[in-house]
C-alpha cells in the first residue's frame, strides 16, 4: 500500500533562512525523524519511518520539504 514520506530538496535547504540557523522542520516533525547537528547545518531526514504528516513542509520557509507518495 503506498504511503507519504517527507523528502528534502538539499539544494533549496538553508537553515540560515531558519530562526538561529535551527532548522523549522527539524522543531516540528512529531517523530523527531529530521535531525540537525549544530545550528545552520544542513538537517538529516529520516524517510523510511516517516508517516508523511506533512509539518516539517509546511514550515520550511525554503519549501525544501515536499511530501510525495511511494
Amino acid at each position: 500500500m503506498p504511503g507519504k514520506v517527507a523528502l528534502v530538496e538539499f539544494e533549496k535547504c538553508d537553515p540560515s533562512k531558519c530562526e538561529k540557523g535551527v532548522c523549522a522542520a527539524a522543531q516540528v516533525c512529531p517523530r523527531k525523524l529530521v535531525k540537525q547537528e549544530t545550528p545552520y547545518e544542513i538537517p538529516m531526514f529520516h524517510p523510511t519511518i516517516c508517516k508523511g504528516c506533512s509539518e516539517c513542509a509546511r514550515v520550511c520557509p525554503q519549501k525544501a520539504v515536499k511530501i510525495v507518495t511511494l
